[in-house]
């Protein structure tokens, strides 16, 4: 069962949420529910200009709770798990413009 979503209508949406610090990549989800630190979730995404669902089994390893500072959005970042996943790829190749950028994210 998915338990977190997120539908990344611009490039700038997803690079808010991306995570390239993390080993394997992740992606933040905004989120009023409370997580904690290490617990797997159900969660599933879907790219600017693609109509197709990615899911997967993430580990939270990131945690921005309600009234976090910057104006940052509540929600936890999931980091995707395996080495030879294809969400980072597929992720890094559509914001391969914008990861050197030092815009700000809902995470950094």
């Amino acid at each position: 069962m998915v338990n977190l979503e997120a539908q990344f209508d611009t490039l700038a949406q997803l690079y808010r949420a991306y995570m390239p610090f993390v080993r394997h990549g992740g992606l933040f989800f905004v989120s009023s529910r409370e997580y904690q630190m290490g617990d797997t979730i159900e969660a599933r995404y879907r790219l600017p200009e693609s109509e197709q669902w990615y899911e997967f089994s993430g580990q939270v390893v990131w945690i921005n709770p309600l009234g976090s500072q910057g104006g940052r959005p509540p929600g936890v970042g999931l980091a995707f798990g395996e080495e030879q996943n294809p969400h980072k790829p597929r992720i890094e190749q559509l914001l391969a413009d914008q990861l050197g950028s030092n815009q700000l994210t809902s995470t950094m």
